[in-house]
């Protein structure tokens, strides 16, 4: 058995091929990463008959005095269950890095460490210790598990699981499904936009995001190429808010009028007290009503055009889509952009075939005061499981300098400190 270094394509084949593939395991994710900051590496271990027994996109960031570190994002693909062959990647890998000057290497492995109930209890299932205690018994050293977002990618995530049959809105929690119903009355619309949206996507995510705008269009070129990315923007279509705002006036205008008539023709009546009570709810209901043609009539005259108030960003591979980042205008949050957003690619994707959709990273904490809370509920919110995996990983290749690095980093650290701190 040897590592060698194999090219961008010989990778995408072996990746193709291997059955627990992801995205960031690809070539055109590490041509992303090469246009910032990091350099991408492909690598293979072969055996005596030349065949690939385990592969990784490696990302290399190099540092001060010629130092290097790799990252292998949600890698290696290799059996992590095959723990020969595991421990026989992990010793070529640490001498072919050794001899290239690096110091350590990071992996955060797919793979599920334990099954979870949506409250975060363990259940019977996937329980894949064995894995998480291999991998520190061959010289891993284990970041822990952590609950937030400590990692340099989420340890728990949400994921909606579906086929292209089921009727996937009924599964969401009662709270979603009333956020999208509202989206829909006021005339939220999907859009789906293309490489020259790019910069009005990132004008609704820009401030969820430490990355640039060339970030978000060489991902739009890279990604484009082999149609695994999609903008969507959520417009509030001004000219149909009025209508769909009018008929819903109309509609209780005429329902009210009704119990108002039902109320005159049982005012002797003992029994009036139900009657009452519906239409009191009518009337808030009917007064509601009014104030939404109101509003709806001032924003058609601010935006006859009507206005994009919401955006979303998918990444498509392996018949799943991940949701990558999302924003939206403050402004107009009371017309749910995002609840509709992601309700309306959820089952566009579902019909098309795909069979889980990925919400992204949420807490493992689960408590309702943790800071992550509200987060974490709006994407279990829809019908999402939680999946915690194993974690974060750090396997030393240089001892010596891999310590002279960490001193070093909480020097420049000490230097980056303000010196007078706010109160």
């Amino acid at each position: 058995m040897e590592i060698i270094q194999i090219t961008k394509e010989e990778f995408d084949n072996f990746a193709e091929n291997y059955e627990i593939k992801n995205f960031y395991q690809t070539g055109s994710y590490g041509t992303l990463m090469d246009r910032h900051s990091f350099d991408d590496y492909y690598l293979a271990m072969k055996d005596e008959s030349g065949n690939y027994k385990a592969a990784t996109l490696i990302l290399i960031k190099k540092e001060l005095l010629g130092y290097k570190w790799g990252y292998c994002p949600r890698g290696y693909l290799i059996d992590f269950n095959d723990f020969n062959l595991l421990e026989t990647f992990t010793k070529l890998l640490t001498q072919f890095l050794n001899k290239r000057n690096f110091m350590f290497v990071k992996i955060d492995p797919y793979i599920i460490y334990k099954s979870r109930d949506k409250k975060g209890n363990v259940i019977p299932g996937i329980d894949n210790s064995k894995i998480v205690n291999e991998l520190i018994h061959i010289g891993y050293e284990h970041t822990g598990f952590n609950l937030n977002f400590e990692n340099l990618k989420p340890r728990w995530n949400a994921v909606t699981t579906t086929n292209s049959t089921e009727d996937l809105f009924s599964r969401f929690s009662k709270e979603i499904r009333n956020k999208i119903r509202k989206a829909d009355k006021m005339g939220i619309e999907i859009l789906e936009g293309d490489a020259s949206s790019v910069k009005q996507f990132y004008s609704l995510i820009d401030k969820k995001h430490s990355r640039k705008l060339n970030y978000y269009l060489d991902m739009m070129e890279i990604l484009g190429k082999k149609d695994m990315i999609n903008l969507y923007f959520a417009k509030l279509d001004t000219a149909k808010y009025i209508e769909k705002s009018k008929t819903l006036f109309e509609a209780e205008e005429k329902r009210n009028n009704e119990i108002n008539q039902e109320l005159e023709e049982n005012i002797n009546s003992n029994n009036t007290t139900n009657i009452i009570k519906r239409k009191m709810a009518s009337d808030i209901l009917l007064n509601n009503c009014k104030q939404n043609v109101i509003n709806a009539t001032n924003l058609y005259k601010e935006y006859p055009s009507g206005v994009i108030v919401g955006a979303s960003a998918i990444i498509k591979y392996n018949k799943e889509i991940f949701f990558l980042i999302d924003g939206y205008k403050q402004e107009f949050k009371r017309y749910c952009p995002n609840h509709y957003l992601k309700y309306q690619i959820m089952d566009f994707y579902r019909k098309e075939g795909y069979t889980r959709m990925h919400l992204n990273g949420i807490s493992g904490d689960f408590n309702r005061n943790s800071i992550f809370y509200g987060l974490t509920r709006f994407k279990l919110g829809f019908a999402a499981e939680i999946e915690e995996y194993i974690g974060e990983f750090t396997l030393v290749i240089n001892k010596g300098k891999y310590k002279s690095y960490q001193n070093a980093s909480k020097i420049v650290d000490w230097l980056n400190e303000p010196l007078f701190k706010k109160n």
